[in-house]
Protein backbone atom coordinates (compact mmCIF):
# COMPACT_ATOMS: atom_id res chain seq x y z
CA UNK A 1 0.00 0.00 0.00
CA UNK A 2 2.85 2.34 0.84
CA UNK A 3 4.49 1.76 -2.53
CA UNK A 4 1.15 2.47 -4.23
CA UNK A 5 0.94 5.88 -2.49
CA UNK A 6 4.51 6.70 -3.54
CA UNK A 7 3.78 5.60 -7.10
CA UNK A 8 0.59 7.68 -7.16
CA UNK A 9 2.46 10.70 -5.78
CA UNK A 10 5.14 10.31 -8.46
CA UNK A 11 2.55 10.09 -11.22
CA UNK A 12 0.76 13.21 -10.01
CA UNK A 13 4.08 15.05 -9.67
CA UNK A 14 5.13 14.09 -13.19
CA UNK A 15 1.74 15.15 -14.57
CA UNK A 16 1.97 18.54 -12.85
CA UNK A 17 5.51 19.15 -14.09
CA UNK A 18 4.55 18.08 -17.60
CA UNK A 19 1.51 20.36 -17.58
CA UNK A 20 3.57 23.25 -16.29
CA UNK A 21 6.19 22.72 -19.00
CA UNK A 22 3.58 22.65 -21.77
CA UNK A 23 2.06 25.85 -20.39
CA UNK A 24 5.51 27.47 -20.40
CA UNK A 25 6.01 26.38 -24.01
CA UNK A 26 2.62 27.80 -25.05
CA UNK A 27 3.35 31.13 -23.38
CA UNK A 28 6.85 31.27 -24.87
CA UNK A 29 5.59 30.54 -28.38
CA UNK A 30 2.89 33.19 -28.16
CA UNK A 31 5.30 35.70 -26.66
CA UNK A 32 7.78 34.92 -29.44
CA UNK A 33 5.05 35.63 -32.02
CA UNK A 34 4.40 39.02 -30.42
CA UNK A 35 8.08 39.90 -30.24
CA UNK A 36 8.80 38.70 -33.80
CA UNK A 37 6.01 40.88 -35.16
CA UNK A 38 7.35 43.80 -33.12
CA UNK A 39 10.80 43.19 -34.60
CA UNK A 40 9.34 43.18 -38.12
CA UNK A 41 7.54 46.46 -37.51
CA UNK A 42 10.44 48.41 -36.04
CA UNK A 43 12.32 48.88 -39.37
CA UNK A 44 9.03 50.03 -40.89
CA UNK A 45 8.95 52.79 -38.28
CA UNK A 46 12.23 54.03 -39.71
CA UNK A 47 10.69 53.94 -43.19
CA UNK A 48 7.79 56.03 -41.89
CA UNK A 49 10.17 58.70 -40.60
CA UNK A 50 12.08 58.78 -43.89
CA UNK A 51 8.90 59.03 -45.94
CA UNK A 52 7.51 61.81 -43.76
CA UNK A 53 10.71 63.78 -44.28
CA UNK A 54 10.64 63.36 -48.04
CA UNK A 55 6.91 64.11 -48.25
CA UNK A 56 7.27 67.17 -46.07
CA UNK A 57 9.18 68.92 -48.85
CA UNK A 58 6.20 68.25 -51.17
CA UNK A 59 3.57 69.50 -48.74
CA UNK A 60 3.53 72.98 -50.27
CA UNK A 61 3.15 71.81 -53.86
CA UNK A 62 0.10 71.31 -56.05
CA UNK A 63 -0.92 68.13 -54.17
CA UNK A 64 -0.45 69.67 -50.74
CA UNK A 65 -3.78 68.45 -49.36
CA UNK A 66 -3.10 64.87 -50.44
CA UNK A 67 0.49 64.98 -49.20
CA UNK A 68 -0.61 66.33 -45.82
CA UNK A 69 -3.12 63.49 -45.52
CA UNK A 70 -0.37 61.00 -46.28
CA UNK A 71 1.84 62.59 -43.63
CA UNK A 72 -1.04 62.46 -41.12
CA UNK A 73 -1.53 58.77 -41.91
CA UNK A 74 2.18 58.12 -41.42
CA UNK A 75 2.07 60.03 -38.13
CA UNK A 76 -0.90 57.91 -37.01
CA UNK A 77 0.87 54.64 -37.87
CA UNK A 78 3.98 55.79 -36.01
CA UNK A 79 1.93 56.92 -33.00
CA UNK A 80 0.03 53.61 -32.87
CA UNK A 81 3.31 51.70 -32.75
CA UNK A 82 4.63 53.95 -30.00
CA UNK A 83 1.37 53.60 -28.06
CA UNK A 84 1.57 49.83 -28.31
CA UNK A 85 5.16 49.78 -27.09
CA UNK A 86 4.37 52.04 -24.14
CA UNK A 87 1.42 49.96 -22.95
CA UNK A 88 3.03 46.54 -23.54
CA UNK A 89 4.45 45.10 -20.33
CA UNK A 90 6.37 41.87 -20.62
CA UNK A 91 7.31 42.16 -16.94
CA UNK A 92 3.71 41.84 -15.84
CA UNK A 93 3.51 38.33 -17.34
CA UNK A 94 5.50 36.88 -14.46
CA UNK A 95 2.71 37.86 -12.06
CA UNK A 96 -0.10 36.30 -14.12
CA UNK A 97 -1.63 32.86 -14.13
CA UNK A 98 -1.42 30.77 -17.29
CA UNK A 99 -4.82 31.69 -18.76
CA UNK A 100 -4.29 35.38 -18.04
CA UNK A 101 -0.90 35.24 -19.78
CA UNK A 102 -2.45 33.66 -22.86
CA UNK A 103 -5.29 36.18 -22.91
CA UNK A 104 -2.89 39.10 -22.51
CA UNK A 105 -0.52 37.86 -25.21
CA UNK A 106 -3.40 37.12 -27.63
CA UNK A 107 -4.71 40.66 -27.09
CA UNK A 108 -1.26 42.12 -27.65
CA UNK A 109 -0.78 40.11 -30.84
CA UNK A 110 -4.17 41.28 -32.10
CA UNK A 111 -3.31 44.92 -31.34
CA UNK A 112 0.06 44.59 -33.00
CA UNK A 113 -1.50 43.02 -36.12
CA UNK A 114 -3.80 46.05 -36.32
CA UNK A 115 -0.72 48.29 -36.12
CA UNK A 116 0.90 46.18 -38.83
CA UNK A 117 -2.10 46.57 -41.14
CA UNK A 118 -2.17 50.34 -40.60
CA UNK A 119 1.59 50.63 -41.07
CA UNK A 120 1.68 48.52 -44.24
CA UNK A 121 -1.25 50.29 -45.89
CA UNK A 122 0.11 53.72 -45.00
CA UNK A 123 3.61 52.90 -46.24
CA UNK A 124 2.14 51.48 -49.43
CA UNK A 125 0.06 54.61 -50.09
CA UNK A 126 2.99 56.94 -49.41
CA UNK A 127 5.38 54.91 -51.56
CA UNK A 128 2.85 54.78 -54.39
CA UNK A 129 2.50 58.56 -54.28
CA UNK A 130 6.26 59.05 -54.43
CA UNK A 131 6.57 56.91 -57.61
Amino acid sequence: MKSFKIFHFLLVSIALVSCSQSEDVAVKELNDSVMNLHDELMPKTEQIIQLKTSLDSLSKGPDSVHVKKLIQSLDKADAEMMNWMHQFSIDSLSNMEFKAKLTYLHEQLKKLKTVETLTDSTLHAANQYKK
